[in-house]
């Protein structure tokens, strides 16, 4: 139906013009591996594959790649091509079949010898078997192998195909339609009578009515529909001239059928013949492919491949009568509403509808050839601006030049709400009002564009900006500093809008009611940010001149914004239009160009088209940058582990867009790296030369012109891997190390700190000894000599005193007594002065000589158990056997004096490995323990039992002895 509604408006819009169809054309100048086509398929990445006679070609939309019999094909001959489920591609040549999988061909040979080996079709079931017809045999294919399948034994197959459910049917010659159901061959269709003989070239099943299928045969189209042959549409039939050679059907139900004279498109209700006096060619198309986007391809024996894009234009050129090497600077309409075209150098031109014509001008009018702008106010009265020849008028009663208009270029012209006519010139702007051409004070010298929005108020477009005129004068205080600096070529009223052209800032869209400015620019979708020329159709769609082609765009109110719309194709002509060359009449859009003079069809709706689908080219691993003379590369694969220092990746990826591909655009994140995706680019390889160690997928979509995103996101994961110093293992471990290192710097400072403190402690323990044992010698000598003296005087003055004298004998006796006391008692001062007293044998021993000489001229029996030689191992300081002999001095005279024992034992003993314990009984008295604290000398003895840490014990009753014992910790 949509082919029918386009020759429908077509024979509406352009009733007398050669209709002129869009082909995108492929050749060999664009990398097509051969002219001559004989086969088309789409791989599932939706990627064209073409079957020419010189190899096999791949098109992603932007570049062709080949392969060839050097790749490993049996023969560069391709007759035909298959792209099945599982993305393998089948290629049949003369000399056999083979298989592209993983990158590499594989051939496979049939079981039993073939006369030829020529492969005219492939095909796919339901089951994914895969099944050729090879110089009219069926094989299909197991594993490695061909299996031949045969009706009989004179079967001839002639060609093979599936129907919507995959359904395998095969064209026997001379038999009929056979169809494999659940395995087993069933007859489906047979060819009886006058079909008997009929051999079937191509066979397809409509894609809309499950019961009928086409057949292709050299006798004409037919189809089957309830098993019965019957012929196609015979009055259409009848206009398709030639060998019919292929057949498809797009998705508006209509039948493509390819011929040796180019191709024809059958309808509802006619015939379109596309050959090359409509843009297609004369040359044998064979093969007609509608592909998994709905594009149309068109593969000829001889020039190339085309894509159709669709009818939206025509074209006016010198081939149909404009005038050459002449260009078309502006556009109207006459008061019969037919067009007129302003050419430089070419005067004016009308088209009535049928045909060219130029109109004829005054013979004093010399210059009025050299026309720049076109009005025509509402009056009917077509106003002509000129570079050299003035400002002229032109109505049913001929031409009139505005008096004094010479010497001045006019570039726009148009007409307030008043019909005051004003005019953008060189030197600024004009008015005409009753008859007189007036200048604007104010306005500056070169205005190029103008646009009326009242009875009263018109905007001129200047190179510096727009200025504003109301009752014809300019408002001073109007700001329009966002357009500064820039040169206006057109401006158009939208609504409540207006939208400026300008000569390399894009597209301004300046709300008058909020005085927002949005700007779009290539961007945004447009050609290029040039804009020569605007105006709107009867959708309300706004359609753009360019510097490089036309836009059209409609503005969506609940986005508040414009929207490019797609109407374009990737094979479109690149052409720059006119300034203000623009006119809507009738559903069409007539658009002045350097080269033509294009004419858009707006009723022509093409439909929206698929989103881009995506894929990841390549991934390369790239030198290091520091290897400055490393220019080597290597190639990934998907899940690639790499180390530290491999850390360069170009990543290069495509979205498969045949229709438009570089007007595709990609976002794209590295997650690990990224967290959301980028902004959207057009280019489509992204490097990463310094990436850390880390786990990576790097995910990118593609995006078309209109928005749409592909459905799927093409991945790509890899690792790189952490230097062994950065592993977390590693980590732990030096972790641990340096703590360990650092308990064993510790332990020896701390063993150092001890070491330096145990020397110091020595050196001062050995100044002490030093100390004790010289002031022990020089006490023991002074104060020894002394009372030596004092003992030997008192003796002499004892012998001196009269004997009579009894009193001083008895002092002198106290003295010699307290002098030989005072030696006694300095004797313990001496030996504890002594460094050899400082350990447990040595203080053991000297208790036990104080005993013995306490006791020895009395009547108390006093024991000691013996020492052992091993305690002159365990040190004391000076303060323990000080303390102890002194505690024990004291405790012998307390028995001696208070118990009235008879018998006093001392005994050492270990209390334990590390204590010793020292335990004085006697068998006196005894005495109650409230006693115990009233004198002096147990009070001394708690003291310094507690100064050297030691315990203290004392058991005592009346009657039954005293126990006293003291524990104390051994120093070795």
């Amino acid at each position: 139906m949509f082919w029918c509604v386009v020759l429908i408006c077509l024979v509406q819009v352009f009733p007398a013009l050669g209709q002129k169809y869009t082909f995108a054309h492929y050749d060999i100048d664009d990398g097509l591996i051969q002219s001559q086509v004989n086969k088309f398929t789409m791989d599932k990445d939706h990627r064209l594959w073409i079957a020419p006679f010189g190899g096999a070609c791949r098109f992603d939309g932007k570049e062709f790649s080949g392969y060839s019999r050097q790749n490993g094909l049996p023969n560069n001959y391709v007759s035909t091509i298959f792209s099945d489920r599982a993305g393998h591609v089948w290629f049949g040549t003369l000399d056999g079949l083979a298989m592209l999988s993983a990158g590499k061909i594989i051939s496979y040979k049939p079981i039993a010898s073939q006369k030829h080996n020529i492969v005219t079709d492939i095909i796919q079931d339901t089951n994914g078997t895969i099944w050729v017809v090879m110089s009219y045999g069926l094989f299909k294919i197991t594993g490695n192998q061909m299996e031949p399948v045969t009706f009989d034994d004179s079967s001839k197959v002639t060609t093979i195909a599936v129907d919507k459910t995959g359904k395998l049917y095969a064209a026997v010659y001379g038999k009929g339609i056979y169809s494999l159901n659940h395995g087993r061959w069933e007859y489906s269709t047979p060819f009886n009578g006058k079909y008997e003989q009929l051999a079937v070239r191509k066979m397809l099943f409509d894609k809309f009515d499950a019961q009928k299928a086409y057949l292709l045969t050299w006798k004409g189209l037919f189809y089957t529909n309830n098993n019965q042959v019957m012929p196609y549409a015979p009055k259409q039939i009848a206009n398709v001239k030639g060998q019919l050679l292929c057949i498809e059907q797009d998705e508006y139900k209509n039948i493509w059928i390819g011929t040796d004279n180019g191709a024809y498109c059958l309808m509802d209700d006619d015939v379109i013949h596309y050959d090359s006096s409509n843009g297609l060619t004369d040359i044998s198309i064979a093969d007609i492919y509608v592909d998994g986007d709905n594009n149309i391809w068109l593969g000829s024996l001889g020039n190339g491949l085309y894509r159709c894009e669709g009818s939206r234009y025509v074209t006016f050129d010198g081939t149909q009568g404009l005038p050459e090497s002449k260009i078309i600077m502006a556009i109207t309409k006459d008061w019969n509403d037919h067009i007129v075209l302003g050419a430089d150098g070419g005067g004016l031109i009308r088209y009535d509808g049928k045909k060219l014509s130029n109109i004829p001008t005054p013979p004093n009018s010399k210059y009025l050839a050299g026309i720049q702008c076109l009005y025509t106010d509402k009056n009917k009265t077509v106003w002509i601006g000129t570079s050299q020849a003035g400002l002229w008028q032109y109505d049913q009663k001929g031409f009139r030049s505005i008096k004094g208009s010479d010497e001045i270029a006019y570039h726009a012209i148009t007409a307030d709400g008043n019909g005051v006519i004003w005019l953008a010139t060189s030197l600024g702007c004009y008015y005409y009002e009753k008859g007189l051409l007036k200048q604007l004070d104010g306005v500056p010298e070169y205005s190029s564009s103008l646009v009326s929005t009242g009875k009263d108020s018109v905007f001129i477009g200047t190179q510096n900006g727009i200025v504003l005129l109301v009752n014809k004068k300019v408002v001073q205080t109007y700001n329009q500093s966002f357009l500064k600096n820039s040169a206006i070529l057109t401006m158009i009223k939208y609504r409540n809008q207006i939208l400026i052209g300008t000569d390399d800032r894009g597209l301004f869209v300046w709300n008058l009611e909020n005085n927002h400015l949005k700007r779009y620019t290539v961007k945004d979708g447009l050609k290029a940010n040039t804009i020569y020329s605007l105006v709107t159709d009867e959708a309300d769609h706004v359609w753009i001149g360019t510097g490089k082609g036309v836009n059209q765009m409609k503005f969506d109110s609940v986005a508040d914004k414009f929207m490019i719309i797609d109407n374009s194709g990737s094979k479109e002509p690149v052409f720059e239009t006119n300034q203000n060359a623009i006119l809507y009449k009738d559903h069409q859009v007539w658009v002045a160009t350097t080269k033509s003079v294009m004419v858009y069809n707006t009723r022509v709706q093409t439909k929206s088209p698929s989103p881009p689908h995506i894929i990841i080219e390549n991934v390369k691993l790239m030198p290091q940058i520091s290897k400055s003379q490393d220019t080597a590369f290597s190639y990934l694969t998907d899940g690639v582990t790499l180390t530290y220092n491999q850390n360069h990746l170009a990543i290069s990826f495509l979205g498969i867009y045949l229709k438009n591909p570089s007007s595709v655009s990609y976002r794209y994140k590295l997650v690990g790296l990224d967290s959301t995706f980028c902004a959207p680019v057009k280019n489509n390889v992204v490097e990463y030369p310094m990436l850390p160690p880390g786990k990576y997928t790097f995910r990118v979509k593609a995006i078309s012109p209109d928005g749409k995103v592909s459905p799927d996101t093409a991945n790509f994961s890899f690792e790189i891997v952490p230097p062994f110093y950065k592993t977390l293992t590693f980590q732990i471990s030096a972790v641990l190390f340096f703590v360990l290192i650092g308990f064993g710097l510790q332990n020896i400072w701390h063993h150092s700190k001890i070491q330096r403190q145990q020397a110091i402690e020595a050196i001062k323990q050995e100044e002490k000894i030093k100390i004790r044992q010289q002031t022990a010698e020089d006490f023991h000598d002074d104060l020894g000599n002394k009372l030596t003296r004092i003992s030997i005087l008192t003796e002499i003055l004892n012998a001196k005193i009269d004997q009579t004298k009894a009193d001083q004998h008895g002092l002198v006796d106290q003295i010699k007594q307290n002098a030989a006391a005072l030696y006694n008692g300095t004797k313990d001062i001496l030996w504890a002065l002594d460094p050899k007293s400082d350990n447990l044998y040595e203080t053991l021993l000297h208790i036990k000589e104080i005993g013995i000489e306490l006791f020895q001229d009395v009547p108390v029996d006093f024991e000691f158990n013996k020492i052992d030689d091993n305690l002159k191992q365990v040190k004391l300081p000076m303060e323990y056997s000080r303390n102890i002999t002194m505690i024990y001095k004291e405790l012998l005279n307390n028995t001696l004096k208070h118990a009235d024992a008879g018998q006093v034992i001392l005994h050492w003993a270990y209390a334990d490995k590390d204590e010793i314990s020292l335990r004085l009984t006697d068998n006196g008295k005894g005495f109650n323990d409230s006693t115990l604290s009233k004198g002096h000398g147990m009070h001394n003895i708690k003291a310094r039992a507690k100064r050297i840490n030691a315990e203290l014990i004392i058991i005592s009753e009346e009657g039954k002895g005293t126990s006293v014992e003291l524990k104390f910790k051994k120093i070795l």
